[in-house]
C-alpha cells in the first residue's frame, strides 16, 4: 500500500471518531422562523409574516405598489406534533386576529432553507417563501504548484452582499511568503483568488447560495479559524506522523460543502468518504493534493451554476470588501 493510501486510511479512522463530529454538527434541516416569510395570495397581492427572535410575529398585506398595510400581531412558538413534524402555535395580541381567529395551530408539512409548506386551519395548504434582500456567495478555489511539494492553496470562501457591502471570510490552507499557513485567510489575500483561474494549475467554483447555506458554512469558517487561532486543530504532530495542516483542511472543505445539501439536494455534491472505488480522489491522491482535485470535481459537476468573473464583479463589489 503506497504512502498516501496509509495516511488516507489513518484519517478516515479518525475522522470516525473525534473528527467527523464537527462535520456532522447539524445533522438535519432546522427550521429557522426568524426573518420575513411570504405568501402570496394573487399575482399582485401577498401576505408577508415577519418572524422577530423574541416571539412576536408582525402579519402585513402587500397589494401592489401600495404602501403596506400591518393586519396584525401574535405571538408564536415552534413545537414538535405528533408525527414528528413541526407545527407554529399563533396567539394573537389584544383584539388581533390570526388567520381571523384569536389563536390557531399551523402544521408545517414540508421545510427547506428558504420555503415551507403548511397547512392553515380553515384555509388549507400555503406555501410561503423567506424574502431576504441579501445575497451570498460561497467560492472554492485551490491551487497546485505553489509550494515545495507542488502542491497549493486550498479553501472555501464565504461572501454577504448586504446594502451594497459585502463582508468576505475565509479559511483553510493559504499561502504565506510562500510558506503554506493554514487558518483565517486575510482579506487582501483572499481578494487575489476572487480573480478568474490562470490555467489548468488553478480551480474556481462560484456559487450563489441561501441564507441557510450561507449561515452553516459561515460557522464552520468560523470555527475552524478559531480553532486554528487557538491551535485546537483536530490533526497535530502528536496524532499524526505527517503534516497535519492537510487532514485539517480536508475536513474543514468536506464539512462545507456537506452543509450545502442539509435541507435539501441543491447542489451536485462529490461523496468525500475514503471509500473506493466511488471516492477515487482520495485514492489516487495524497491528502495536500485532495481539496484540488475536489474543487475540480464540484465545478464539473456544477458548470452550469457557476458564476463566471465578470458576472461576479458586477454583483458583488469587491473594493470594500471586509471581514465580519
Amino acid at each position: 500500500m503506497k504512502t498516501s493510501a496509509i495516511i488516507s486510511l489513518l484519517a478516515v479512522v479518525l475522522m470516525g471518531s473525534t473528527g467527523m463530529s464537527l462535520a456532522q454538527q447539524q445533522k438535519k434541516c432546522q427550521l429557522k422562523l426568524v426573518g420575513t416569510w411570504k405568501a402570496q395570495t394573487s399575482p399582485a397581492e401577498s401576505v408577508l409574516y415577519t418572524f422577530d427572535a423574541d416571539g412576536v410575529v408582525k402579519v402585513t398585506s402587500v397589494s401592489g405598489t401600495a404602501k403596506p398595510r400591518e393586519l396584525s400581531t401574535a405571538k408564536y412558538e415552534v413545537m414538535e406534533g405528533e408525527d414528528s413534524k413541526k407545527e407554529i402555535s399563533f396567539t394573537a395580541t389584544g383584539k388581533n386576529r390570526i388567520f381571523g381567529m384569536p389563536s390557531a395551530t399551523v402544521k408545517v408539512d414540508s421545510f427547506d432553507d428558504s420555503s415551507m409548506s403548511c397547512t392553515i386551519p380553515g384555509a388549507g395548504a400555503v406555501r410561503w417563501t423567506k424574502v431576504d434582500p441579501n445575497r451570498y456567495f460561497i467560492i472554492f478555489v485551490a491551487r497546485n504548484g505553489e509550494f515545495y511539494d507542488r502542491s497549493g492553496s486550498a479553501f472555501p470562501i464565504v461572501v454577504k452582499l448586504s446594502e451594497g457591502k459585502s463582508t468576505i471570510e475565509g479559511a483553510g490552507i493559504y499561502s504565506d511568503g510562500g510558506k503554506a499557513a493554514f487558518g483565517a485567510v486575510p482579506v487582501n489575500a483572499l481578494k487575489e483568488y476572487l480573480r478568474e483561474a490562470r490555467g489548468d494549475s488553478e480551480v474556481i467554483l462560484r456559487l450563489e447560495i441561501n441564507s441557510g447555506q450561507y449561515e452553516r458554512a459561515a460557522k464552520i469558517v468560523s470555527d475552524w479559524q478559531r480553532r486554528a487561532r487557538e491551535n485546537t486543530l483536530l490533526y497535530d504532530h502528536n496524532i499524526v506522523h505527517t503534516e497535519p495542516l492537510p487532514l485539517n483542511n480536508i475536513l474543514l472543505v468536506k464539512a462545507v460543502t456537506e452543509t450545502l445539501n442539509l435541507c435539501r439536494d441543491d447542489i451536485d455534491l462529490y461523496q468525500l468518504d475514503y471509500i473506493y472505488p466511488s471516492d477515487w480522489i482520495t485514492n489516487q491522491y495524497s491528502p495536500e493534493f485532495v481539496p484540488f482535485y475536489y474543487f475540480k470535481e464540484l465545478r464539473r459537476r456544477n458548470e452550469a451554476r457557476h458564476i463566471e468573473y465578470k458576472k461576479f464583479q458586477e454583483l458583488v463589489p469587491t473594493a470594500n470588501f471586509a471581514s465580519r
